[in-house]
């Protein structure tokens, strides 16, 4: 009985303490994969109500998470970039030694490298990385 409820009180602790970041109120995921240098690897979670998550993993700044809160005019500016820039994805295909990164919007999954995508999702990319930039800056 008493292992029971240690185990049933150790749970509710752990999820007190952690964002819940498998939600309807995200807006994005995104996701910095290893390569065999020196990437950054993180993830990133952004979501309705302005917060934005970073968990650091590897190879960056700060590792662990450091949370942010966007204006809600940002947060409308990043949803509409978003509504009106991601096109289907497509057929994806590794090169050894890139990292890849990864999107997740409305249930829809990209996944890219950096160094060879244009166009809107660049646009998309760009927007998102001087948010980790500026999420970076400020963890110190």
């Amino acid at each position: 009985m008493m292992l029971l409820i240690l185990v049933v009180l150790s749970c509710k602790s752990g999820k007190n303490g952690a964002m819940d970041t498998n939600n309807e109120n995200t807006l994005l995921y995104y996701s910095k994969g290893p390569c065999l240098g020196k990437c950054p690897v993180y993830d990133l979670w952004v979501f309705t109500n302005g917060t934005v998550l970073f968990k650091g993993v590897d190879k960056v700044k700060h590792k662990g998470e450091v949370t942010m809160e966007l204006s809600s005019e940002e947060i409308g500016n990043l949803a509409l970039l978003l509504e009106h820039s991601l096109a289907e994805p497509t057929i994806f295909g590794k090169v050894r030694d890139l990292p890849v990164t990864t999107l997740r919007y409305e249930g829809k999954e990209y996944e890219y490298y950096v160094t060879k995508i244009d166009g809107q999702l660049k646009e998309v990319n760009s927007k998102i990385e001087h948010l980790v930039n500026r999420i970076l800056s400020h963890s110190d």
